[in-house]
């Protein structure tokens, strides 16, 4: 049975603008990466012959640097650097490049959940964005 967990962090650790990536923990470092699991293989539809469609779902966390000048445009600067990273998540759904779950897994979906990231903590020293993934596959048995 493949680790879907590691699999995961080889996948998006070819993302060109991730540079530091951890798994659910990290020094909370500006440029740090997390992949934040959520939820790992919720069962959405399950069939007669064992197979089942599920989700593997996660968060991208981002440490980046803040200012708190006024009209300065370093903040949307960082903002959109973290949407490249959905944005490179997005063009993987279109190129059919997926995490590798196992010869009996199939993707069907590598999604991003939300438009845009949130604003999920800062301090003096940076802030923490995040936005959510999920990755939907059918696990024949």
């Amino acid at each position: 049975m493949i680790n879907k967990h590691k699999e995961m962090c080889r996948f998006m650790d070819t993302c060109p603008q991730i540079a530091d990536l951890f798994f659910n923990f990290s020094e909370s470092q500006n440029n740090d990466t997390v992949i934040a699991t959520s939820a790992n293989e919720y069962e959405v539809q399950a069939f007669v012959d064992g197979s089942a469609i599920k989700w593997y779902d996660f968060a991208i966390v981002q440490y980046k640097p803040l200012t708190t000048e006024p009209n300065d445009p370093e903040n949307v600067n960082i903002m959109f650097d973290v949407e490249g990273v959905m944005d490179w998540v997005i063009a993987q759904e279109e190129a059919g490049n997926y995490p590798n779950f196992g010869e009996n897994c199939d993707i069907m979906e590598l999604s991003v959940l939300q438009d845009v990231p949130t604003v999920a903590g800062q301090d003096q020293k940076g802030a923490k964005y995040m936005f959510s993934c999920r990755v939907e596959y059918m696990e024949r048995k």
